[in-house]
Formats: structure tokens, C-alpha cells, sequence
């Protein structure tokens, strides 16, 4: 009796292994079948047995190792490092950066750990980081775009999301420029201007995701922690891939000044559009033309996109706006809000040349 109940236990044992393991034991019985008939077509070879136990031996047991052994290894430590968290945890991933060997990357639409009480401790983690010459990727929203919009109607319109994303650029834009060269050339940050579908925070293998809700920001909903290996590491890493490289995705240099030309000078402006409309500073542009004057100047905007296409816009006359004018209390208030101090500047206006109409 105690026998037959130890046969019954291991034949139900070993039934239940295989269960748990079909897809292997099909790719099995693939292996062996397949090799049945190759052996089947060998046989009339010369040294068939010499043959076949000098190849078929040593590739039949590493198959049968790497399929049995260390695919069912790797698929659980795979299991081992995704985890579905509550909430961002904003200390830890802070940890994570500062002690990051290769890459830092985030994309979002703008990111707390550039406000309040996590700025200094998470500019200070990548400050070590690009001491260490590791590479700081970050794509935000640009705060002109639409997509701003979109997620503002998310939120109900309780959180101002053009004023987060403004602010989290101001203090990225400082914190580079205040860099050493050796550590500014690792730190990129772009601007998109598409909604993606999920916000993705990455030290190294380490991969956190979050969609976005409605009615909550998306590091109060739930995180998914994976690798970039895992089919939702590779999938947040695809679309990152996508907004880094669009035409439409800008530096963060481009953001805050405006390239003109008007074939004898190059100036670089402040700026801000409006309706497509665009207005610039021009205090510098003035100093270059007192002698000549600025009304009616020509001049063509210069810009290049993330591929590294540059693009030469159509011609544009800029016209000082007067104290009366309607515009400018328009654009004194984009300015304000965009550069986040009281702006005392000329403001010129680009109007589009009669002649490239």
C-alpha cells in the first residue's frame, strides 16, 4: 500500500510539473521529435556514430540545460524585480539617482522632484551622478502645447499644469547653466509636445511606471515597477526613444530664446508665442541698430529640431508695439509668467514679410 500511494504521489508530482511547464515540454518534444528525423536522414553518413556523439551530445544537453534550468532562472528573477506600488516613491528613486553607475532618464509632463522639499536633494543626487559621468535624459511637456490643455481638463482644472511645467524648466535651465562643462554635457533635457500615453522614471535597470489618471497626478496613482527587458520596460522605453528623436520635440535652449537672423547679425532673444504669433526681447536687437533703426528690419527665425535639421522660417519684419498698443499687455503678461520676473524689455513683434505672402 505504502509503495502503490508513493508511485500515485510521484506519477501526480511529476503530472503537475509538466502542467506547470507545458510550453517547455512542447518545445521539448519539438527538439526530439525534429532530432529523431534528422538522425533517421543521417544514418547512411560516414561515421555516423562518431558524427553524432561529437555534435549531437553537446548541443542536445545544453538545450535541454538552458531550456529546463535557466530560462525557468531567468523568467523568475524577471518576476522578481516587477512589483505594482502604491504611490511614487520620491526618497527612494531619489537613492537610486545618486548612486547611478550609467543613465538617469524621466519623462513626464513635469515632475515634483523639481519642487518643494525634494529639489535640492534630487539636483544634488544628479549633480553626483554627472559627476560620475553618467547620462541625465529628461523630456518634459512643452507648456505651449495643447497637450497642457488636455491634462489641465484631466485635473479638473485644479492644478495649474502650465505653471508647473514653466517652473520645472526655470530651475533646469538654471541648474544647467550653472554647470561646469565637463558635467554639462551629460545632463540633455527635451521638450515634446505630445501627450504619451504613460510617465516612465529609469535609473540604470531599474524602470518605474505610471499612466495618467483623471482627477489625480500620476505619481499618486499606482506605479509599476519593472526592467527595461520586461515588456513594459520595453514599451515606456520605445516611446521614449520616439519623443527624443521627433522633429517636433525641442532642447531646452530653444525653449527660452529665439534664434533670428537678418543676414548681417545673429541674435538670440527671449520670446514667446501666442496664437502662432510671435514677440521677442529686444533690447539686444535695439543696441545693434540704433544708427538704422529696427522698424520694418527683416529678419528670418533659425531653428533646428532633434534630428538636427535646421530650418529657416519665412521672412518677418519686427515692429516695435507701443504703450497704447493691445498686444502688449498681452505679451508682457507671457513674458512674465514664462521668464518668472517682471519683464522691462522692448517688446518687438514679428509680423510676416508683405513680401513672402
Amino acid at each position: 500500500m505504502g509503495e502503490g500511494r508513493l508511485r500515485a504521489k510521484t506519477t501526480n508530482f511529476f503530472l503537475r510539473w509538466v502542467h506547470r511547464r507545458r510550453y517547455y515540454a512542447f518545445v521539448a518534444t519539438v527538439l526530439v521529435v525534429a532530432t529523431v528525423v534528422l538522425l533517421l536522414i543521417a544514418l547512411g553518413l560516414d561515421k555516423y556514430g562518431e558524427n553524432l556523439s561529437l555534435n549531437l551530445g553537446a548541443d542536445l544537453i545544453g538545450t535541454i540545460v538552458v531550456l529546463f534550468l535557466i530560462a525557468p532562472f531567468m523568467t523568475k528573477a524577471d518576476r522578481l524585480n516587477e512589483a505594482v506600488l502604491d504611490r511614487f516613491n520620491h526618497r527612494a528613486f531619489i537613492r537610486q539617482a545618486a548612486g547611478a553607475r550609467h543613465r538617469i532618464m524621466i519623462m513626464e509632463l513635469w515632475t515634483d522632484l523639481l519642487q518643494g522639499g525634494y529639489q535640492d536633494e534630487f539636483l544634488s543626487a544628479i549633480r553626483e551622478a554627472l559627476e560620475r559621468k553618467v547620462e541625465v535624459r529628461i523630456l518634459l511637456l512643452d507648456p505651449d502645447a495643447r497637450a497642457a490643455e488636455q491634462r489641465a481638463d484631466d485635473l479638473l482644472q485644479q492644478t495649474d499644469v502650465v505653471d508647473n511645467i514653466l517652473d520645472n524648466l526655470r530651475v533646469l535651465n538654471e541648474f544647467k547653466r550653472d554647470l561646469p562643462e565637463r558635467m554639462r554635457r551629460y545632463l540633455d533635457v527635451r521638450i515634446y509636445s505630445a501627450l504619451p500615453p504613460v510617465q516612465m522614471y529609469r535609473v540604470d535597470d531599474h524602470v518605474i511606471v505610471s499612466f495618467y489618471p483623471v482627477n489625480m497626478t500620476s505619481w499618486n496613482a499606482a506605479q509599476y515597477q519593472t526592467s527595461p527587458q520586461a515588456q513594459l520596460g520595453q514599451f515606456v522605453g520605445t516611446k521614449f526613444d520616439e519623443l527624443w528623436e521627433a522633429r517636433s520635440t525641442r532642447w531646452l535652449d530653444q525653449f527660452w530664446t529665439l534664434t533670428l537672423d537678418d543676414q548681417n547679425e545673429r541674435y538670440e532673444a527671449r520670446f514667446v508665442e501666442i496664437d502662432d504669433q510671435f514677440y521677442v526681447s529686444g533690447r539686444t536687437i535695439v543696441e545693434h541698430n540704433l544708427r538704422n533703426g529696427i522698424d520694418g528690419l527683416p529678419v528670418r527665425i533659425v531653428n533646428d529640431n532633434a534630428k538636427g535639421e535646421v530650418h529657416r522660417s519665412k521672412s518677418f519684419l519686427l515692429t516695435p508695439l507701443d504703450q497704447s498698443s493691445a498686444d502688449l499687455a498681452m505679451a508682457l503678461d507671457h513674458f512674465n509668467r514664462k521668464y518668472g520676473h517682471t519683464h522691462q524689455d522692448v517688446i518687438l513683434k514679428l509680423t510676416p514679410s508683405p513680401s513672402t505672402e
